[in-house]
């Protein structure tokens, strides 16, 4: 059978398949494939390919993605036009989805790189029968798996039966911004943010319980926006419950410039999840400064410090996550001096390095 190297002839441009979701698809695993496909376009050395099975749209609209994106994975990769394949990959359907490419690529030698996103895989896995366990851990044993943090090597290594050196740990990329405002400590208004899904596991509704429980005075002075795609007119009813319409906005998903406009007033970012791989929002908010206030849940445990790049609460916990934002609203110097060496602490998160750490998995994998 021919390599892929040979594949490629005498072009020495990378032929890289990118499966995934559509751009505009609203969430993080979507940030992090646009970011994916830019800058790895951006290079000399490597051709895009994408192959998109996934959308939130309506249900006829997600099954024509489904069977036209894995199709045309399909074709490029059994026609031998691509080098390598790259798939996004959560869990549920999107395994099944992109454990077929994995399988089709295999049988015809052509090295696969699975992106985990699903801080969730582990449960979903554990709960599916035994004969699909086995089906599944068989579709999805990649060339390399990628995950977001070191907890979760053991996730896929165990499951899948991989062993050690086949699953790598690469953090999100983040694009970072040249520049950020100087942000006043002392100012009148503090601004804090949430972006992400509008649901239980994100850790919303928790964080609505714990603003309702700030001293008066510090109400008064937050305002807390909330943007994301998910219930938010179930957030709209637990913020007029408990009568913080004047301290929280609820906003649907925003696109990039609504994003970074939010992210360049404010000074906190609030994301109190249940669970997580390494969420884009918190690693945008840190780019631009910003003090996060997180829970120690897959790779924030070691991306944020506490006391020191940010503010650590345990989970499902609002009375902690109220006090935590009362401290950091009765000490303004800390607040901003945190959120500086937030953004110093990411810094080696730029997507410019990370699409090269990519480029030179990729070449590795052929070179093998």
């Amino acid at each position: 059978m021919t390599g892929p190297t040979d594949r490629r002839g005498r072009s020495d441009r990378l032929r890289v398949l990118v499966v995934g979701q559509a751009s505009s698809t609203p969430g993080g695993i979507a940030a992090v494939q646009r970011l994916h496909e830019r800058f790895l376009a951006a290079r000399d050395d490597v051709e895009v390919r994408l192959a998109i099975t996934y959308d939130e749209a309506g249900p006829l609209r997600r099954l024509g993605l489904m069977v036209g994106g894995i199709g045309r994975a399909l074709t490029l990769v059994l026609g031998g036009r691509v080098d390598v394949v790259h798939l996004h990959v959560a869990k549920g359907l999107s395994a099944l989805r992109k454990g077929v490419i994995v399988a089709a690529a295999r049988s015809r030698g052509v090295p696969t790189v699975l992106h985990t996103h699903a801080g969730a895989f582990a449960d979903w896995f554990d709960g599916l029968p035994a004969p699909l366990r086995r089906l599944v851990a068989w579709l999805l044993r990649a060339d390399r798996v990628v995950v977001l943090a070191p907890g979760a090597r053991e996730v896929y290594t165990s499951r899948l039966g991989l062993p050690d050196d086949r699953v790598v740990m690469l953090a999100n990329p983040v694009e970072w911004p040249a520049t950020v405002p100087e942000r006043d400590p002392h100012t009148g208004t503090v601004e804090a943010l949430f972006l992400g899904r509008l649901i239980d596991r994100k850790g919303v509704f928790d964080l609505v319980d714990a603003l309702a429980g700030l001293q008066a005075a510090h109400r008064r002075r937050l305002h807390v926006t909330l943007a994301g795609h998910g219930d938010a007119d179930a957030v709209r009813r637990a913020v007029a419950g408990h009568g913080l319409d004047a301290t929280v906005a609820v906003r649907t998903w925003i696109g990039p410039d609504e994003r970074d406009e939010l992210l360049r007033a404010a000074q906190i970012l609030l994301l109190p999840s249940w669970w997580e791989g390494l969420p884009m929002s918190v690693l945008e908010g840190m780019a631009w400064g910003l003090c996060p206030v997180v829970t120690p849940v897959g790779g924030l445990a070691t991306l944020v410090r506490d006391g020191n790049n940010g503010v650590v609460v345990p989970v499902g916990d609002p009375p902690a996550l109220t006090a935590a934002l009362d401290k950091l609203l009765s000490d303004d110097e800390v607040r901003v001096r945190t959120g500086a060496r937030a953004r110093e602490s990411v810094r080696t998160f730029g997507a410019d390095a990370w699409a090269e750490r990519l480029v030179t998995l990729y070449r590795e994998l052929l070179d093998s």
